[in-house]
């Protein structure tokens, strides 16, 4: 007996690209990681203190968008490197201050634009309109899924 595949909407298909993409990007991200880089989650901490200066351990973890448990575990690793220091917040008993330090400015300059380059040449295989077409894409595709994220109630199984 032959089975029939049932036609798959559009919707889907992006489903089942997205699926594919997400790992694939990864694998690309880490394996641009300079030789003698942190990782990249603990870059992406180091470059959200460059740019936005000291923050607290719970604007990190809402920054980028993990656990705070995570944070504390990135913390803990780049302050034992030399690469960030806490100290407690001034007003505020409850909160610490992270802050990048000048070992960890040095080490990020270096290696975050070495790896930038390297995830780039990627997408200049694509032709210009396809680049194109990504930046007008990704950043309204971002904000719908963090959007739609914040709308889940926690525990909700149903992603409609």
């Amino acid at each position: 007996m032959a089975t029939t595949k049932k036609k798959k909407t559009r919707a889907e298909e992006l489903v089942e690209a997205f699926t594919e993409l997400g790992p694939a990007w990864g694998r690309w991200v880490n394996a641009c990681l300079p030789p003698a880089s942190v990782s990249f989650a603990r870059m992406r901490l180091l470059s959200a203190l460059e740019k936005a200066g000291e923050q607290t351990m719970s604007s990190l973890s809402v920054g980028l968008e993990v656990t705070q448990r995570r944070i504390t575990a990135l913390v803990d690793a780049l302050e034992e490197d030399g690469l960030v220091e806490r100290r407690p917040h001034p007003t505020d008993g409850r909160s610490t201050l992270v802050s990048i330090t000048k070992a960890g400015t040095e080490q990020q300059d270096v290696n975050w634009q070495q790896h930038q380059s390297e995830v780039a040449q990627a997408f200049a295989e694509l032709p210009v309109a396809q680049q194109k077409q990504l930046l007008e894409i990704t950043p309204a595709l971002t904000d719908i899924m963090r959007r739609r994220a914040a709308e889940r109630p926690d525990g909700d199984p149903s992603c409609a």
